[in-house]
């Protein structure tokens, strides 16, 4: 019963995932459509190099333990379904992202996905979603929060501080926070500041820049327990907005 029930959960987080597809439901069973499990929560496309197996398992460790870092602890285990192939991507649903998570169960890793920062931005998500209590209450906390913490713990140098500053330098259009509440928002800001051409060098990706820069500012006010803290709140029943202001400085720098 409770393996059917985390089947479910996953799939409905399948379904609710910003970047999911048919496709997305052969992470349920990814040896069925032609994966290899390489070790306990690793599936990887067959065609893959034993270099790059030995590397992708590294870029795991380092992201995992960027995760572990921030937390603390680590509650959560997805399983992994690493693609080297556009073509094996898209046939687990990709969309062109490098990287998605699926609730508290799974992550899929495109080619360009497999590095340390997007295994611990992914991971941030799945260790948040389970912190949480799944999908219904994370329905309380706005897209930017899952998000910025995400960039906060993957650290990545497009999104960093350095990078908000050259934002700022150049004077570039950046979303207000109220833009980035929902799923949806935040689908509809990343495709109105132009935030989908990745391939662009120019590109100094606002939106999730945005979302760093206010965790950033939060945390140095909040401490190390300000999350935890702030997740409790919710989950007990505290409006989120409410509880951040508490938790943290008063207002926001934007």
């Amino acid at each position: 019963m409770a393996k059917r029930r985390s089947v479910l959960l996953l799939g409905i987080a399948m379904l609710l995932n910003a970047c999911g597809s048919i496709g997305s439901f052969r992470m349920l069973s990814p040896q069925l459509f032609g994966m290899d499990k390489v070790a306990s929560g690793l599936y990887i496309e067959p065609v893959m190099t034993q270099e790059q197996r030995d590397e992708l398992s590294k870029q795991i460790a380092i992201g995992r333990t960027s995760v572990e870092r921030f937390w603390g602890e680590i509650t959560t285990s997805p399983y992994f379904v690493a693609c080297v192939t556009n073509i094996c991507a898209a046939r687990f649903g990709s969309q062109g992202d490098r990287a998605t998570a699926f609730g508290d169960r799974a992550i899929r890793l495109s080619p360009n996905g497999l590095i340390a920062p997007l295994v611990a931005h992914e991971w941030s998500h799945v260790e948040l979603y389970h912190r949480m209590g799944g999908v219904l209450h994370m329905e309380k906390i706005p897209r930017w929060f899952d998000e910025g913490i995400a960039v906060v713990i993957a650290n990545e140098p497009r999104h960093s501080q350095e990078n908000w500053l050259e934002i700022q330098r150049r004077g570039l259009s950046t979303p207000a926070l109220s833009e980035l509440s929902s799923r949806s928002d935040w689908i509809s800001a990343v495709k109105k500041y132009g935030e989908t051409n990745v391939d662009d060098p120019n590109n100094l990706r606002v939106v999730y820049s945005v979302a760093g820069r206010e965790l950033r500012r939060w945390l140095a006010c909040s401490g190390a327990s300000g999350i935890p803290s702030l997740l409790a709140a919710v989950r007990d029943g505290e409006l989120f907005a409410e509880a951040y202001s508490r938790l943290g400085c008063t207002g926001t720098d934007r």
